[in-house]
């Protein structure tokens, strides 16, 4: 059999042959110019050109046998299920660490031999090996930032701030209570049983939508996401500047369909299946899939979109939900508004999603939110609704539901809400933010941070400098327990008290203003910053408390991060991120190894 893969300047061709168990072979035809290609020729003047050439040419066609084949597996991967599982696939480069860290030592961070930091060992590669990157010219050098990165303002951005280390800070301000009520003193679970009734499924037996027939139900239309686009790569993309400096150990990523890159709506917080259950499964479901979540203008609207992991050729397909706010109508049925949030950040686990809000327009929403994945309507299957009809308002009017263009909803569940509350974060009152979620599930039982974007500009009592002697502000991280993997939950699955209460168990300053995700494992932390969309590259700082904290590259707009796990303890696993830029090659979403060094 054949294979065609198509690349930037032409097509490859590579003849595969299936054994009886369904393993394949792949043996690619070489390029014009390469090895049985036509012939360069050449004198000794030219030898040490040719090596080069041969050089750069040999790291082409192992790229190229390394695509074609992670796209060949995908279209031979109903050969292969009989006789193994998904974890056999070749492309299936990540893998995980899946041992546990108590919380007692959770400072103690661990490199992939297990050995904690203060105790590894760097050795220097050897001269002319092939660990010595001077042993080969066409190997890139480091591009990360340095330790201190210039305070140099540039175009569109604030400067990029001195890194300092982060603060044990106390964990007063983030005592949650839950609210499981709106306004109207009505309970959102009594709501929406209300809708799912009001609503008239014409399925017999419909409850809900699964996040595997959801995007099931996206084929063959789509939309689709392109694996390994090259815009991001290109100059000016959202991984490299035309100065050469790049985002480094980007291991995989994706660019978005084109009426997804620019509009009204922004993405902001990244998580998947790997959050969801240790297996890396959605909760009671078969699906592995990304989520990530945005936000409309003024953060007017909010939406949250599921990405599947298992591509068809190069593409994987996706598909969006609205997020809304369940009310009952002065009339009787229970109507919904969309959900009125920023949607800084989000977590999946269980079968919830929990969503940081900090929305200056609407304090009401902010803290944590939780949505019940069982909750996930189709609309498609409602006798009194009108998904074609993309300019009326969205909700209930004269008997008929609407949900400009959306197919499927998600209504809220409920929010932990700080202890101060109808103020936004930013006032004087000193509530703390929540700008972000990251889901550490080295500790046991897993736990979740979150942080605040601290504007340096604009310090408040939760923006507050690292230390009397840091010149900006740089806000606060907090860690809560949740509930065991193997345990029943509700409210989101956050631990609380028998006061219904959730309390953080440890609190620090941020390495930075500005942060834009934050995530830890195995007691390194993470944290992403971003103050702009397009000017520069944005950071992503490796953090331990007490602890300078290592400054590297990330993209142009950075926001979230994910840690994306694979089913074998060969590695810790992979950094995900997605950028809020407009633009195929600006708004993207990028996995990084962040233990390559």
């Amino acid at each position: 059999m054949t294979v065609a893969c198509p690349l930037l300047d032409g097509v490859a061709t590579a003849t595969v042959e299936v054994d009886s168990v369904g393993t394949a072979g792949l043996s690619p035809t070489p390029p014009y110019g390469g090895p049985g290609g036509a012939s360069h020729g050449g004198g000794n003047k030219n030898k040490n050109k040719n090596k080069k050439r041969q050089r750069q040419y040999s790291h082409q066609k192992n790229a190229q046998k390394q695509h074609a084949l992670r796209d060949l597996t995908q279209i031979l991967a109903p050969l292969q299920k009989a006789g193994t599982d998904t974890r056999a696939l070749p492309y299936n480069w990540q893998a995980a660490d899946a041992k546990t860290a108590p919380w007692t030592g959770l400072h103690g961070v661990h490199s992939v031999d297990d050995r904690s930091r203060d105790k590894q060992v760097v050795r220097d590669p050897a001269p002319g090996t092939a660990a010595d990157p001077a042993a080969d010219p066409a190997v890139d050098p480091p591009a990360d930032p340095p330790a201190d990165p210039p305070a140099t303002p540039v175009v569109g951005a604030q400067p990029v701030p001195t890194p300092v280390p982060m603060r044990t800070t106390g964990t007063g301000d983030y005592t949650l209570s839950w609210n499981d009520r709106n306004p109207q003193g009505n309970t959102y679970g009594d709501l929406i049983q209300q809708l799912r009734q009001d609503l008239q499924f014409t399925q017999p037996g419909y409850s809900y939508t699964k996040v595997s027939e959801l995007l099931a139900a996206s084929l063959p239309g789509g939309p689709f996401a392109n694996r390994r686009c090259p815009a991001p790569m290109e100059d000016s993309g959202a991984l490299v500047t035309p100065q050469g400096e790049r985002v480094r150990n980007v291991t995989d990523w994706f660019c978005l369909a084109p009426d997804d890159t620019d509009g009204m709506w922004t993405p902001q917080g990244i998580s998947g299946t790997w959050d969801s259950t240790a297996q890396g499964t959605a909760y009671d479901d078969t699906a592995r899939a990304f989520v990530f979540t945005w936000h409309g203008p003024a953060n007017n609207s909010s939406r949250v979109t599921f990405l599947n992991e298992v591509g068809v050729g190069p593409f994987n397909h996706y598909e969006h939900v609205l997020l809304v706010n369940p009310f009952r109508d002065a009339s009787g049925p229970v109507s919904f508004d969309p959900m009125s949030i920023h949607a800084g950040g989000v977590v999946w686990y269980h079968q919830y999603l929990l969503i940081a809000d900090d929305s200056k327009e609407n304090p009401e929403n902010n803290g944590i939110l939780v949505f019940d994945l069982r909750d996930l309507f189709d609309l498609g299957l409602s006798a009194v609704s009108d998904i074609t009809d993309t300019g009326r308002p969205i909700g209930l009017h004269n008997g008929t539901y609407y949900s400009q263009g959306n197919r499927y909803i998600l209504p809220l569940r409920g929010i932990w809400r700080p202890q101060v509350t109808g103020v936004r974060c930013a006032s004087m009152s000193s509530p703390p933010c929540f700008g972000y979620l990251g889901l550490d599930r080295s500790t046991s039982p897993p736990s979740v941070l979150t942080g605040e974007w601290c504007d340096a500009r604009q310090p408040t009592p939760t923006c507050r400098p690292a230390s009397p002697q840091a010149a900006a502000p740089t806000g606060r991280v907090a860690r809560y327990r949740m509930a065991p993997d193997n345990s029943a939950c509700d409210r989101g699955c956050l631990a609380y008290g028998s006061d219904g209460r959730a309390r953080a168990t440890a609190a620090y300053t941020q390495p930075t203003p500005w942060t834009q995700g934050g995530i830890s494992w195995n007691g390194l932390y993470q944290f992403t910053m971003s103050n702009n969309k397009t000017a520069t590259l944005g950071r992503r700082y490796d953090a331990v408390p007490g602890q300078p904290p290592v400054p590297h590259f990330a993209a142009r707009g950075v926001q979230e991060l994910y840690w994306h796990r694979a089913g074998g303890p060969a590695q810790p696993p992979i950094l995900w991120s997605i950028t809020e830029g407009e633009g195929v090659k600006n708004r993207v979403l990028y996995g990084v190894n962040p233990w390559i060094p």
